[in-house]
């Protein structure tokens, strides 16, 4: 008696990902909350991801360890800042879970100690900004960059800019910055 295994499409696979419900869109609900909203952008660009390596992915299915692979996707896509999900959305005030898959601590004194460290960098660099000679609109762009933490698209959106001015006004200001606080 022969054993017949279909080979299995990515087409099959992106469609069962996709679907509501199944245990694909768990492992991404999981992951990405409590930023639900950007489920549509993450699978996305798992899908593009996918499609660019059809047989490895096939080849994993078939191999019994797409799951595994999958979460490390979805893990990637969210956390690592060269990742195509987090270039293009820059998600910072996500939870996670340890290895060991329990909460972290939020009120551990070395988180708090950095955040007050933190804080006064920030401050300093408020005082510097309003120190150095720039214009409102060079204020302006570099505050929705680093203190808004927003993305050149989001920006370049909301202003109705183009994105090469943006980046470029961020980085001249980013860098009059620097060399006021070298100077202190």
């Amino acid at each position: 008696m022969e054993i017949i295994i279909d080979k299995v499409k990515i087409d099959e696979i992106l469609k069962e990902i996709i679907t509501e419900g199944t245990i694909w869109d768990e492992i991404i609900e999981n992951i990405i909350h409590p930023n639900s909203h950007l489920k549509p952008e993450l699978i996305s660009e798992i899908s593009l991801g996918y499609m660019e390596n059809k047989e490895k992915i096939e080849d994993v299915w078939e191999k019994g360890y797409f799951k595994y692979y999958f979460i490390n996707t979805v893990r990637n896509q969210i956390r690592s800042n060269t990742s195509s999900f987090h270039k293009n959305i820059r998600i910072t005030d996500y939870k996670t879970f340890d290895d060991g898959f329990e909460l972290e601590d939020e009120n551990n004194d070395e988180d708090i100690l950095k955040k007050m460290e933190t804080e006064v960098r920030i401050d300093v660099v408020k005082n510097v900004l309003n120190e150095i000679p720039i214009t409102w609109f060079e204020r302006q762009m570099f505050i929705e960059y680093y203190m808004n933490n927003r993305t050149y698209r989001n920006i370049e959106e909301e202003y109705t800019l183009d994105h090469v001015l943006v980046w470029k006004t961020v980085k001249k200001v980013r860098e009059m910055v620097i060399i006021e606080l070298k100077n202190r």
